[in-house]
């Protein structure tokens, strides 16, 4: 059985137990498609987007699930299902960015998935996670910002 990543896990003896895990992984499921819809519903500019989404995940990657983590506890075809959900909503923002023309055109919703994943996953033992993490994203948001745009302070 696939583990679940350290951080999702609950307290208890039980924890990577099928019940456990699949009510664990169904609640990071759910947050983190809500703070898509959230992020969405700003209907700020692409790039603002996405520039809040990362600071969301950063923020609250303990509590995510996000496409490259695997999903124990529940069938693989829910976990292709959730994870086309998380795809289709980061394919609003990109979207929403090349349309307004604050993004580059070759941005691809892969890439923002990628970098999502592996931001939500965070280095627990590693201290200076949240600024790196923090100054990872921000480069990524400056490469594919588009115009003149005030240098990021913070994500």
């Amino acid at each position: 059985m696939t583990r679940l990543p350290p951080r999702l896990v609950p307290d208890g003896p039980d924890a990577d137990d099928p019940p456990a895990a699949q009510g664990v992984v169904t609640r990071a499921y759910g947050d983190t498609l809500s703070l898509l819809d959230q992020v969405i519903a700003l209907e700020a500019d692409g790039i603002s987007g996405l520039e809040t989404l990362f600071a969301e995940v950063i923020d609250g990657r303990d509590g995510l699930m996000l496409p490259g983590f695997g999903a124990p506890g529940l069938p693989a075809p829910e976990v292709a299902r959730l994870d086309h959900e998380i795809r289709r909503r980061i394919d609003v923002l990109v979207a929403r960015g090349r349309n307004d023309g604050s993004v580059v055109s070759t941005i691809r919703t892969t890439d923002v998935v990628v970098l999502l994943s592996l931001l939500a996953q965070g280095l627990p033992e590693y201290p200076g996670y949240e600024a790196a993490a923090t100054a990872i994203a921000l480069r990524f948001v400056e490469s594919v910002a588009t115009g003149v745009r005030p240098p990021l302070s913070a994500c």
